[in-house]
């Protein structure tokens, strides 16, 4: 991935929480949970819509498109690898798991695969001490 969209971060968050949201994703309850207006979750969802992540039906709700599922699958791998990691340290749970959401969103694919390697050899070296 090339860089990074300025307004990715943001995007992002809505598609994880349209990926919590299930069947109860639509317009009020997105807005509701993301502490936005509902004009403001629209245009997301216009945005999210023309670049093919999720499918916006009015009334009848929002659901994310195989990419739009992908993307949230990347996400929470991203999330996954770098909280372990920090726990793997010694960070304590709830910062690592903080620290990781912020970092999710902006990390390269590339620095995230080499944190997976260094956690396992970590992982590897506290089961031989």
């Amino acid at each position: 991935m090339e860089g990074h969209e300025i307004i990715r971060y943001r995007a992002e968050h809505y598609l994880e929480t349209i990926h919590k949201l299930g069947p109860n994703a639509t317009l009020t309850n997105i807005a509701k949970t993301l502490g936005v207006k509902p004009s403001t979750a629209r245009k997301m969802l216009f945005y999210l819509q023309k670049r093919g992540l999720v499918e916006y039906g009015g009334r009848s709700g929002v659901r994310l498109t195989e990419e739009g599922i992908k993307r949230v699958e990347n996400l929470n791998y991203v999330h996954r690898t770098l909280a372990e990691f920090f726990k793997s340290i010694g960070v304590e749970e709830k910062l690592a798991e903080s620290e990781a959401e912020k970092l999710e969103h902006v990390i390269d694919k590339q620095i995230v695969e080499k944190i997976e390697a260094v956690t396992a050899l970590v992982n590897a070296l506290k089961k031989i001490c």
